[in-house]
This record gives C-alpha cells, sequence and structure tokens, in this order.
C-alpha cells in the first residue's frame, strides 16, 4: 500500500473552525460491506475521511464523474497496488484485494454511484464480491445506491445506511458551535438542531450568522443554503424531482389523490418513492414524507409566488372536502386568508362547538384578527363563545357587542350577552340575574335558538334558576380533604367520624337505596358492635338534629329497611371531580377535557383522615381515578403539542401514585422532549432512592434502558 497516500492530507469537507473535523461516533454502521445513500449535505466525504485518518491500513477513494470508465478505475486501483507491473483491470482489481486481504485493510469508497459503465461496475462488483466474502472491509457512499451494489444490497449481504445514520447528533451540533467560536445555550443548541434535523450543511450555514435562538428559523436567506441545494441536490434530481420536492417542501402530499388533485401531478406516489430511495427524503413511521425544517423553509421559498396561491387555494379545499379543517386553516394563516377563516366558521364554527374542538376557532379567530377582523354577526358569535372557553371576559362582550350593533332590536347575540353576564355575575345580586337569566331562556326558547356553549359551572347555576329555586337552601357537600358540610353561609358540624362516612357514603349511592346491613358493615367492618343497630339509629339521629334548623331533617329516609339521600335536597360541590372520573373510566376524552381545570392539582384524599376500610376503598378509587385521568389528559397534551402542561399532570400523577415505573418514564421522556434533562435525572433518581427505602428494590431493566436511552437521545438531539 501506498504509504505517502494514505499520510497525504485531505479534504475534509464538514469542518469547524480552523479546518478542525467535528469527530463523529457511528457506532450503528459496520462496514463489513455497507452503503451510505443519502442527499448532499450529510457529511459522507468528511466521515470517511475520519474512518481513513482512524484506520492505518485503510484506503479512500473519491471518485468524481469522469472517472467512470475501466481505463479510470483501473488506474485508480493501480495506484495502490505498488510494483503491480499488470497491464490489465481486471487483474489490477484482483491484485488490490489481495493486497487489502492480507492487511485486513478497511476500503472507502466516496460517490461510488458515478459508477454506471458496464465494465467499470463490473470491476467494482469484484469489490462488493470480496466485502461479502470477507477478505476486506468495505464502506462506500452515494447520493444514491450504486448500481452495481443494488443486488447485494436487496439480498441483504450489504447493509444500507441512510441519512438517519449520517445526520448531526444534537451533541455534534453543539461541538460544531464550539468549532466556530459560536456563545450558545441548551436552548439555542435545541431549537438549531431541531430546525435543522441534524443535516450538516444546515447546521454549518446556520451557525455562523450570530442570531438569536428564535430568529434561527428566519434567517435561511442569509446563507448560501439555496444555492447549495440548487446545485448539489435540485440538479441532480432532474426537473420534475425537484417540481415534486419543492411542492412537497411547501404542503405534504399525504397520498396520491392529494398531489394529483393539489399540486397537478398524476405520479406523485412514483416521484415520492424516488425521491425517498435517492436519500432525499425520509418517511415517518404513518408513511407521511418527512422534510428538514431548514429544507422545507429553502425549497418552498423557491416556489413561484402565483404557483403557491394555486397550491393553498386548491388544499384547503381538498381539506375542507376531506373536514380535515386543522389542516386548512393553517394554510389560511399562511396565505393570510381571513374571509376563508370566516366562511369555516360560519359553516362549521357550530359543530366546533359541539364536539369541543376550540382550538380550531381560535386559530381561525387569530387569523381574522390579525388581518382584518370580521363584522360578520355569525362569526362574532362563534367567537365569543371562544372567548368565554378561553376565560376572556372581556373580549366576549367585545364580540357580542358588535354584533349586537348590527340589529335595531333585541336579538340571539344580546340575548347571550344578557345569559353569560347573568350566569357569571349570579352570587353577586341572585334576584336581578336570576330575571336576567330566565328572561334569555324565554327568548331563545320562544324563538327555537340554541344555547351558547357553557361551562360546567355556569350549567349547575343554569340548572338552579330555571328549576325554580336556588340552592342557597340546600344541603352543600364536599368530600375531599375533610367532609364539609354546609347550609348557606353555615357549615354542620358532624359529632362522630362514623356520622362522617355514613353521609359520604350514601353520596357515593347516588341516592339509591341503601340496605341497613350494608351500612353497618361498612361502618365496622373490622369490629362489629353487639348494638350496632341502636348506634346507627344514634348517627343517624344526630346527623337529622343537626339539619333540622334549616328544615332538612328528611334529607335521610328510610323505607323498607334501607337508607337513602333525597337528591333533590342535596348540591354535590365536588360534582366536577365525579366529573372527571366517570370520564376517566369511559375513556370520554371530550367529557375530561370539559373539566381538564380539576386536574391543575391533587384533589386531596377523600375524606381526609377516616381510615375505615369502607372510606379506604373508595379513596383508593378516587386516587386511581386522577392517576388514569391525569395520565390520559397528558397524552392529549403531548398530542396538541403542549408538553409544560403534560409535564404538570404527570409531576400530579407521580406524585398520587409515586411507584409507578410507566408514569416515571412518561414524566422523564417529557422532560427530554422539553430539553430538561436535569429535570429526568432528578426523577429518576428521586424514585429509586424512594423504592429502595420503602421495597428494597432497584428500578427494573426496563426503566433503567429507558432512562439510558432518553439520556442518550438527549445527547444526540
Amino acid at each position: 500500500m501506498n504509504d505517502m497516500l494514505l499520510n497525504e492530507p485531505r479534504k475534509l469537507y464538514i469542518s469547524g473552525a480552523s479546518g478542525r473535523l467535528v469527530h463523529r461516533e457511528r457506532p450503528a454502521i459496520k462496514t463489513c460491506p455497507g452503503v451510505i445513500a443519502c442527499c448532499a449535505g450529510y457529511g459522507k466525504s468528511a466521515y470517511l475521511a475520519q474512518l481513513s485518518h482512524e484506520h492505518a491500513d485503510s484506503v479512500l477513494i473519491s471518485l468524481k464523474a469522469y472517472d467512470d470508465c475501466p481505463e479510470r478505475i483501473a488506474a485508480i486501483f493501480g495506484e495502490y497496488t505498488a510494483g503491480f507491473s499488470g497491464c490489465g483491470g481486471y487483474e489490477t482489481v484482483c491484485r488490490f484485494i489481495e493486497d487489502m486481504s492480507a492487511r485486513d485493510g478497511l476500503v472507502l469508497v466516496d460517490d461510488a454511484d458515478v459508477v454506471t459503465d458496464k465494465t467499470a461496475s463490473a470491476f467494482m462488483t469484484l469489490l462488493c464480491e470480496a466485502a461479502v466474502s470477507g477478505k476486506i472491509r468495505l464502506l462506500m457512499t452515494g447520493r444514491s445506491i450504486p448500481a452495481f451494489a443494488l443486488s447485494f444490497v436487496m439480498n441483504g449481504s450489504a447493509a444500507l445506511y441512510g441519512k438517519d445514520e449520517m445526520r448531526f447528533t444534537r451533541a455534534e451540533t453543539e461541538e460544531y458551535l464550539k468549532l466556530c467560536g459560536r456563545e450558545y445555550d441548551d436552548i439555542y443548541v435545541n431549537t438549531l438542531y431541531a430546525f435543522t434535523d441534524g443535516w450538516c450543511a444546515g447546521v454549518s450555514e446556520l451557525a455562523g450568522i450570530a442570531v438569536s435562538d428564535e430568529k434561527i428559523t428566519k434567517c435561511v436567506e442569509r446563507t448560501f443554503l439555496g444555492r447549495y441545494i440548487e446545485c448539489n441536490i435540485l440538479a441532480g434530481i432532474g426537473g420534475d424531482l425537484a417540481e415534486y420536492l419543492m411542492l412537497t417542501a411547501f404542503i405534504n402530499a399525504q397520498d396520491d389523490g392529494f398531489a394529483q388533485t393539489v399540486f397537478r401531478i398524476s405520479d406523485g406516489a412514483a416521484r415520492a418513492d424516488r425521491l425517498v430511495n435517492r436519500g432525499v427524503l425520509s418517511r415517518t413511521d404513518d408513511g407521511a414524507l418527512c422534510v428538514p425544517e431548514v429544507m422545507r423553509a429553502v425549497l418552498s421559498g423557491m416556489l413561484p409566488s402565483e404557483r403557491k396561491r394555486g397550491v393553498i387555494e386548491r388544499a384547503s379545499a381538498f381539506y375542507i372536502k376531506e373536514k380535515r379543517f386543522a389542516e386548512a386553516i393553517k394554510l389560511f394563516d399562511v396565505s393570510g386568508n381571513a374571509a376563508a377563516a370566516e366562511r369555516i366558521l360560519k359553516s362549521h364554527g357550530e359543530k366546533f362547538l359541539e364536539n369541543y374542538e376550540f382550538e380550531l376557532i381560535g386559530y381561525c379567530g387569530d387569523i381574522i384578527e390579525k388581518n382584518r377582523g370580521t363584522k360578520d354577526p355569525e362569526v362574532l358569535g362563534i367567537l365569543a363563545q371562544y372567548y368565554y372557553y378561553c376565560g376572556e371576559i372581556s373580549k366576549m362582550e367585545a364580540a357580542y357587542n358588535m354584533a349586537d350593533s348590527m340589529f335595531g332590536k333585541e336579538n340571539r347575540y344580546s340575548v347571550c350577552r344578557k345569559l353569560y353576564n347573568g350566569l357569571l355575575r349570579y352570587e353577586g345580586n341572585r334576584e336581578l340575574y336570576t330575571a336576567n337569566v330566565k328572561n334569555a331562556c324565554e327568548y331563545l326558547e320562544a324563538n327555537s335558538l340554541p344555547f351558547p356553549f357553557l361551562h360546567q359551572k355556569e350549567l349547575d347555576t343554569l340548572a338552579l334558576i330555571t328549576g325554580g329555586s336556588d340552592d342557597s337552601g340546600k344541603l352543600h357537600i364536599y368530600r375531599f380533604g375533610t367532609l364539609r358540610l354546609t347550609v348557606g353561609d353555615t357549615e354542620i358540624q358532624c359529632k362522630s367520624r362514623k356520622s362522617i362516612e355514613l353521609i359520604a357514603y350514601m353520596l357515593e349511592k347516588g341516592g339509591k337505596p341503601v340496605p341497613r346491613e350494608e351500612l353497618l358493615n361498612m361502618l365496622w367492618s373490622d369490629n362489629m358492635p353487639a348494638n350496632a343497630v341502636a348506634m346507627l339509629h344514634n348517627i343517624i339521629y344526630g346527623l337529622r338534629r343537626e339539619l333540622a334548623p334549616f328544615g332538612l331533617e328528611n334529607v335521610i329516609i328510610y323505607r323498607n329497611k334501607c337508607y337513602m339521600l333525597d337528591m333533590s335536597m342535596i348540591v354535590e360541590d365536588d360534582r366536577d371531580i365525579i366529573e372527571v372520573c366517570e370520564a376517566s373510566e369511559n375513556f370520554d376524552k371530550k367529557r375530561l377535557s370539559a373539566h381538564a381545570a380539576v386536574l391543575d392539582s391533587y384533589w386531596g384524599r377523600y375524606l381526609g383522615a377516616s381510615d375505615s376500610r369502607g372510606s379506604q376503598q373508595i379513596r383508593e378509587y378516587y386516587d386511581r381515578c386522577f392517576v388514569s385521568a391525569s395520565v390520559m389528559l397528558a397524552e392529549m397534551c403531548r398530542e396538541s403539542g403542549d408538553r409544560e402542561h403534560e409535564l404538570t399532570l404527570l409531576k400530579n400523577a407521580s406524585e398520587t401514585d409515586p411507584f409507578s415505573e410507566q408514569i416515571v418514564c412518561s414524566y422523564m421522556m417529557c422532560c427530554f422532549a422539553l430539553g430538561k434533562p436535569d429535570k429526568a435525572k432528578k426523577k429518576y433518581e428521586e424514585y429509586a432512592k424512594m423504592i429502595d427505602e420503602e421495597l428494597g428494590i432497584t428500578p427494573s431493566r426496563w426503566l433503567k434502558n429507558e432512562f439510558l436511552s432518553g439520556f442518550a437521545n438527549d445527547s444526540e438531539g
């Protein structure tokens, strides 16, 4: 082997300041044999150069387009067969293989896909066969799979690697910033890595621009990435693929029907497959095409404005027809099409409200507000209900005021405003607002108009008002933390813990008859006293005596050896907790979303300090519901991208069920996703310490692996 060639300085294509190479660990790439195929800019040449420097017995061959002939290939291999005088290309390649085999050499071939000539390909096939048989170690790169290596890849004798194996990790992105002498923090590194998805060319270009992390996504026009993509990617794939790539970067085509309808391209699926095979694009687990955001920003910017407008209009119509409103509304935001956002709310706003799809209404509202506002009363009515849902009462009133101003008399918008104000301000002046609410209800019912969206609290208030009486004279019960019984402003004092357990247990039955024997077993499950019936009578008598001054002595009814509560005399102040538990058991996401605020913090131990077996069983049920509802809502937050709220919910769930490995794992993964590895590490250590002290065990192998993989992924991005 020619030592002069091995020691000759090589050009490093992906490097940091002062020509220093970012050292790249790629344990997933095994070189016996392998093909790395992906588009330009992923550092294939630099990686081979690194391997060449690291392995003494290695040969790095960088092929060019003019090498695509048997004479050139033979001459290149001849350079590494010192003293060999053979003149045939076949003999030269065979001698090269023998020399490399004798020293267990590593052969690195860059841009191997340029070889297409039949005879030259036959020479390269000899190299592949030698690698498959174990004579040499071989790693090749190309922007597509070399034709001569395709059969080896297809039958599995050669490994295929793509951009997933080649892109920068998060740690390498950080290392590049160091080499450039750039100041950075974790947020900056995370933003740069996420925007580029580890595309080395994107990292190197953006890292050289001194902007804040907030501006990284907007500074691509200040780089050479447009020219780089044009010359190194688009020029190499042909006009039809280049067109499809730019359109896909602008709006991701989900299927062939979309491409045909929106892009006006009949062979979209075939073009997509060709781009994936060439290593330009990849697919997600659900089959969608994946384009790094930095490429998306550059490629979509290459489309003419007129072409963009046509694509947006057709895509919006396509999405609306398919009832995929979220995608359509996002396009309205891109195009600033406030009129289309208004049409969506007019046509589908009521259905959005019915389905609790408030996010879609909010998207439309933001577009309308950002561009021109609206004077359409129907749209204003939908937005007013959205503002109420969000707690923006002043904006709700402003929307209803504007809608109302377009009519000269009482109308549905003035009535809805009156209804909302009455329900929200009810406690401040019950007499005044009772009349207002009743008048509003009469108008809506007389005109067959739907009631506006109401939270549970306002629904409860409405039920009180329309029921013909308020709840001030009823027995209010709250079971969590410490049982509270109140009538108006007066708190009822239970004389014994057993009386608390009794009324709470009967409330759990929801007014259904409870046999006497069941109550006795609940109250004295461990040690039934001889006079248990008499003691039960005394407990009930004491409760009735406390409630008698308020006319509620008959709230406990006795009939046919059963006791029950008269629920018409009772208000469950913790009804929202019951709703959450029922929603959790039924996997009712819509109902759970309506009461999401209940899960912002733990609602407290059922009956506080009560330690009876009956209370303990019910307490375990409510704690279990709190945990499962928190986890369910956390999953919904993760799906919608609200990772901070997800973290809060998982934290609450873990505090209630501290021994759950699954919750600990979800919490850690959320921390990693938010770029908070220290929190994940702290949680893992706290959990390990707790189960060691409480149970004398260590975390399972599964949790350890999840923790370590999360840390590894965080270090990579």
